[in-house]
């Protein structure tokens, strides 16, 4: 194996076993060999003595992401600066597993992983929590649509009308909590507080950050 093609070899194996994927190796008569899989698709990925990448197979995401490493690879640029596979795929594996989900929360996701891979971490932060913020209005509506009490259910609306939303959410939080009828299975309970609350929250204070910095302290 000559140095380039002993370099470029490497390189392309780092960017694979990054992104987790399953892989083969097997040395050819003129180029060491890859075969990788993700899911349904496989890809070919062929090094030669020269430093040459070849990516051979059918179109799919993954066929993409390798050609994206390849062309970095050859033109001596940092594997670094590449999205993991996953971040680059998210949007389509929203619409996959919730085909029903909100275009707007899709869109602002699309637009975070481009100003992300623009360098722009403030604007991704700014994003991410616009996305957050629509999802928890989201749940909260169909919560408020699923109490049948209209009593209970326009003191509900009263309490979470006209405040911030991380105050909206304390009201929602409280009402459920207090709900007797809450959905059972897939870890509901739990979910609300330790999953949706910390993600939102996260993402919400690093919007509020980026959005309204603070001024500067000096002693």
């Amino acid at each position: 194996m000559t140095d380039i093609q002993e370099k470029h070899y490497s390189q392309m194996m780092s960017f694979i076993a990054r992104n987790r994927w399953l892989f083969n190796e097997k040395v050819e008569n003129n180029c060491q060999r890859i075969d990788v899989q993700n899911g349904k698709f496989t890809n070919c990925v062929k090094v030669y003595g020269t430093g040459t990448i070849q990516i051979q197979g059918s179109e799919s995401k993954l066929r993409e992401a390798l050609l994206k490493a390849k062309e970095a690879i050859e033109n001596e640029e940092s594997l670094g600066d590449m999205l993991p596979f996953e971040i680059e795929r998210f949007p389509e594996l929203l619409k996959e597993r919730v085909p029903a989900i909100d275009p707007v929360i899709v869109r602002f996701i699309e637009e975070a992983i481009i100003t992300l891979k623009a360098g722009s971490n403030l604007g991704c932060a700014f994003l991410l929590g616009g996305a957050s913020e629509k999802t928890i209005y989201l749940l909260i509506d169909a919560s408020k649509k699923a109490i049948k009490d209209e009593t209970l259910k326009n003191k509900f609306v009263s309490r979470t009308s006209g405040k911030f939303i991380f105050k909206i959410f304390d009201e929602f939080k409280q009402s459920f909590k207090s709900s007797k009828n809450k959905p059972q299975g897939y870890g509901w309970t739990n979910d609300i507080e330790i999953k949706i609350e910390q993600i939102f929250q996260f993402c919400r204070i690093c919007r509020n950050e980026a959005g309204h910095p603070h001024p500067f302290v000096t002693s």
